[in-house]
This record gives structure tokens, C-alpha cells and sequence, in this order.
């Protein structure tokens, strides 16, 4: 239960083998109400390859602490927890450092844990409504799997209901949801798209000062990971309606707060 009076969430942005996220949600997991991992939970840069003594032990570390705090812990997926979940993404859109060696075993326990990973969470802290993803969602993705998949009148598709957040999350289970995950959009491809998924949009394809009002994307403030910070130089990047955090630090919202995410000093 928390502890504190007023709601706070703890973030974890993308992983990739490191082990900073340990010391902050073992110090603060007791007094916040959730904590929200971002996905890219294997698939170490190149430059980092000795982050953690075993990635796979890294993995079902933050598996057990899911298992043990299922209300509390949300685990996220990402890119490069998708091209070994799913054998369909892997054909359509395998990223780059994805371990063939180790594959089968990733994919295993991927799918052996299924039902404790998602797409997208929602959270509501002091009025504000905050959507959690491993990308961020544009309008441009959410109209292609609207024409494609769900068929709904545009004015109904509000990533600020429910609603619209299951139905991202029901992508997962379906082949044409895998292409849809698949879009890579025009920075992280020459064949992309204009903007990725939920899983491939780089934060250059997000609208930046202020979201397009469509979708109830001005609605949220959204806080995704997958473009990668210099966490020495800059802990966020941070618009009217979202942040961006790939920084190798733990985040905090906290209603308490005059800021809406503010970076742990934790390492």
C-alpha cells in the first residue's frame, strides 16, 4: 500500500541489459502507487555489452519482481522484447543487436510470460492523464490501424479512454496487430513510413511544441523511452505533451510535484 497521501508513479525507461533501475524501485517501490517499466529489456548498444553479468538473469529479475508486485509493477514491451516475442514481428521488423543465439531461449520466456507484459498504460496523477508506451503513439500510426483494424468513427478513438488503450494492447494477439507494431517510420528507416508505431517512433516523428488535436493525443501527456539520451548531458526531452526518457535513470511523477516527471539522481 502507499504510504505517502498523494499518488506517485515510479518509471523505468529502457533497460537493455543495464542494472540501474535496481536501487531506485527497491528504495521506492513501497511508496508509490506504480511502477511503469518501458520496455527494451535485452538487446545491449554495443558499447555497453559487459551492463550486466548475465542479460537473461537481468530479464527474470524483472519478471519475479512483476510476479511478486502484479498489481503494483507494469511491464512494458518494446522493439527489442517484440522481435522475440513474436515470431511475426521478427519476420516483419527485427531490429538491429537482436541475439539469434539466444532466440529461442528469449523467446520462450517471453511467451511463457505473456499475460504479465503490454503495449500501453494509462494513469491518471492530479488531474492530469499520462500514457505510458514504449515509443509514444502518433496520429499518423493511429489512423493506419483504425482504417486497418478497429473501424471506428475518428471521434471515438481517444488514446485518453480505456478503451482505446485495451484495444492498443489487443495488437499484440493478432497478425494484422503485428504488421501494425511493425511500421518503422521515416528516421529509423530509408523505407519508412512518416511515423512509427508504438514500438518504432522516434521521438523526431513526435509534433513538437504541442500534440495535433486528434485522437486525444492533446489530451495526455505520454512518456515513452526509445530514443537514446545521453544521461551525463540530459536526463529528458520534454514537450507540452510528452518526455521522453531513454536516459539510464529512473523517473518519478509525483502529485505532490509542480513538474510533471522529474529524474532520479539515482545511478
Amino acid at each position: 500500500m502507499n504510504k505517502t497521501m498523494t499518488r506517485r508513479i515510479l518509471v523505468v525507461p529502457d533497460v537493455h541489459g543495464r542494472t540501474f533501475w535496481k536501487e531506485p524501485v527497491m528504495h521506492y517501490l513501497n511508496d508509490v502507487d506504480r511502477a511503469v517499466f518501458l520496455g527494451d529489456y535485452l538487446d545491449p548498444y554495443h558499447d555497453e555489452a559487459d551492463v550486466a553479468d548475465d542479460i537473461f538473469a537481468n530479464l527474470t529479475e524483472i519478471i519475479s519482481l512483476k510476479l511478486d508486485n502484479m498489481e503494483k509493477v507494469v511491464l512494458l514491451k518494446g522493439n527489442h522484447d517484440q522481435h522475440y516475442s513474436s515470431m511475426a514481428f521478427y519476420e516483419l521488423a527485427r531490429g538491429s543487436r537482436l541475439e539469434k543465439a539466444n532466440w529461442q531461449k528469449y523467446h520462450d520466456t517471453f511467451n511463457e510470460y505473456k499475460d504479465l507484459f503490454k503495449l500501453a498504460h494509462i494513469e491518471e496523477v492530479k488531474g492530469q492523464t499520462y500514457v505510458f508506451t514504449h515509443a509514444g503513439l502518433t496520429a499518423y500510426w493511429l489512423n493506419k490501424v483504425n482504417a486497418k483494424m478497429w473501424k471506428l468513427v475518428d471521434r471515438e478513438v481517444s488514446v485518453a479512454d480505456q478503451d482505446i488503450i485495451d484495444r492498443i494492447n489487443q495488437l499484440d494477439d493478432s497478425i494484422d496487430g503485428q504488421d501494425m507494431l511493425s511500421i518503422v517510420g521515416k528516421e529509423r528507416s530509408i523505407f519508412g513510413e512518416k511515423t512509427g508505431s508504438v514500438l518504432w517512433a522516434d521521438v523526431c516523428e513526435h509534433p513538437m511544441p504541442d500534440a495535433i488535436p486528434v485522437y486525444g493525443l492533446n489530451k495526455v501527456f505520454q512518456v515513452f523511452g526509445h530514443t537514446r539520451l545521453d544521461g551525463e548531458r540530459e536526463d529528458l526531452v520534454e514537450f507540452n505533451h510528452f518526455a521522453m526518457i531513454d536516459s539510464q535513470k529512473c523517473f518519478l511523477i509525483d502529485e505532490a510535484l509542480d513538474k510533471r516527471i522529474v529524474a532520479l539522481d539515482y545511478k
